[in-house]
């Protein structure tokens, strides 16, 4: 019986001694430090993120900015969530969180990281924001996949802003799954492009450290809603969008979309490119100034901000496959609000200047940078073009909006200013149309002047192969200088220069010539939607 006993309890220390090392881990996570209630002057008690604040303090993973402020809606930069992900994974598998001074001061926690596989490369954004996808990507990388078990039942592709292709993807669904991360909405969300606030990251990093407060939830891939249910539940994020010169003209009229709740949003770049003021029209009428982050010429798409908060706006994906159900909302004319559906003919279209997404939902004039939404009311593109009846149209995937920079949002008239065209890559006189030559390297044969349009000439034979690298680079630079094909054959100015460009394919001195035609023109019209462009030549000119 004595034999018996010993080996029961033999057998029972070998279980206690396997136990898995995830749950030996979180024991180093201990009180560093108190908190007193009311500390943080600028953390209610009721705040959702009150009792993060409290325990990321007392574990010594997030103190306040200062001795009585927390600034729970600061962003955090890439180097702070990096060096948060390095606290957790030292005090996991170590108990403590003791780095060297270094220079600059992220270094000594980057180095860590790297060296433990937290980062698998090393980044040159150390010093700006972080976005959701980054600090997921890096918080997931901090404990082992077994501390991190899953608890919460989350579909692949449950998450309507997070494609299942997305390189940060695997990182948000084993945090959702794990109750580590909830979304920022009913539906899941979890916006991925917008910054980290410090009230975020203490709850994210809190929840990893203890699981006592991890959260249980399911989260089921949404079901299809008809036209009118995306209309209705879409279109209030949905504004028209005015743009003017400096003498109060009106340019353009367009729309945009709303992307966060304080003003966050997006329209088409050849709407606000060289504009001197944009308004906002919301569904509901009122009228709201509107400011530049950043605009990409080449993509044709442009972040902007709207004056205002608790503002309705959509959700976003990056999930978009062939045959997939769309619908196109904007303000065509610059009308009334309409919706159009259509499916999904090429996800990623690369034929122009970026890849688009291409569909059969009609889209006209006034309907530029307006949204593109799948069935489940989720942003996936904003229309740019179309073909001359509206269908095919093409819009600018969301997923592009991580390309553009510009932290601090300006006025129209100063954005504008401070990206004025460069006369040296412009033809003479004829200020800002692009000069080809200087743009593609192709040698001028010659040129002529006839009744107020200049004529250039370049022999087909100097382009490359059959010349479609020279045009997507040469369209490049019209857009660039707010130089745009609204209506098949000419290109225009959205700034209201008055001069237009016309490429044609003609003969000059016995030779086949490309020949890049600028006119004067007597008015500028109100832009709308960009004629998706064709390669070809348009046309044979004599």
């Amino acid at each position: 019986m004595k034999k018996r006993i010993c080996s029961l309890l033999l057998s029972v220390a070998l279980l206690f001694g396997m136990l898995p090392t995830a749950l030996a881990g979180y024991e180093n996570f201990t009180i560093q430090a108190t908190y007193t209630p009311g500390q943080f002057t600028d953390v209610a008690d009721d705040a959702w993120y009150a009792e993060n604040v409290r325990a990321s303090y007392e574990y010594g993973l997030i103190n306040g900015q200062s001795d009585t402020r927390f600034a729970p809606d600061s962003e955090l930069t890439v180097a702070e969530a990096i060096k948060l992900a390095a606290c957790l994974h030292s005090i996991y598998h170590t108990g403590s969180a003791d780095f060297t001074e270094s220079q600059p001061w992220y270094q000594t926690y980057v180095d860590y990281a790297l060296e433990n596989r937290i980062l698998t490369a090393a980044r040159s954004d150390y010093t700006q924001p972080a976005s959701r996808a980054v600090f997921a990507s890096v918080l997931a990388a901090a404990l082992p996949e077994e501390a991190l078990t899953e608890m919460n039942t989350v579909a692949d592709g449950a998450i309507p802003d997070v494609s299942t292709s997305a390189s940060y993807a695997d990182a948000v669904y084993l945090l959702y799954r794990a109750g580590v991360l909830t979304g920022s909405d009913s539906a899941g969300s979890f916006r991925p492009t917008s910054t980290i606030r410090r009230s975020e990251a203490a709850a994210i990093v809190t929840r990893m450290a203890d699981p006592s407060l991890r959260q249980t939830f399911t989260l089921s891939v949404s079901a299809e809603l008809t036209s009118s249910e995306v209309f209705d539940r879409c279109i209030p994020a949905v504004f028209k969008l005015y743009s003017y010169d400096a003498r109060g003209n009106v340019l353009s009229v367009g729309s945009g979309v709303v992307l966060s709740s304080d003003g966050d949003a997006v329209t088409c770049g050849h709407i606000a490119n060289g504009v001197y003021r944009l308004v906002a029209e919301m569904y509901d009428g009122t009228k709201r100034e509107v400011s530049i982050y950043d605009i990409d010429t080449t993509a044709d798409i442009s972040h902007i901000r709207v004056v205002g908060s608790g503002l309705a706006y959509l959700e976003t994906s990056t999930d978009v496959q062939t045959g997939d159900t769309v619908y196109a909302l904007g303000y065509p004319g610059g009308g009334a609000a309409k919706i159009t559906s259509g499916k999904v003919t090429d996800p990623k279209n690369g034929d122009y200047l970026t890849t688009l997404i291409e569909s059969t939902a009609t889209v006209i004039s006034g309907n530029s940078g307006g949204a593109l939404v799948d069935a489940q009311g989720r942003l996936v593109g904003i229309t740019v073009s179309s073909r001359s009846n509206g269908s095919p149209s093409y819009s600018v995937p969301v997923s592009v909006l991580e390309t553009l920079e510009g932290s601090a949002a300006l006025t129209p008239a100063q954005y504008t200013a401070s990206h004025q065209p460069d006369a040296s890559t412009c033809y003479a006189k004829l200020y800002p149309v692009p000069d080809f030559g200087a743009i593609t390297g192709v040698p001028l044969l010659g040129s002529t002047k006839d009744r107020g349009t200049t004529c250039f000439y370049y022999r087909l034979s100097d382009l490359t192969g059959d010349g479609t690298a020279q045009l997507l680079q040469y369209y490049a630079a019209l857009n660039h200088n707010t130089f745009y094909q609204f209506s098949d054959g000419a290109f225009t100015s959205s700034a209201g220069y008055l001069l237009s460009v016309k490429l044609v394919e003609t003969t000059y001195q016995g030779q086949e010539v490309l020949g890049v035609f600028v006119s004067g023109i007597a008015s500028q019209p109100i832009g709308g939607l960009v004629q998706a462009v064709d390669l070809s030549f348009a046309g044979n000119c004599s």
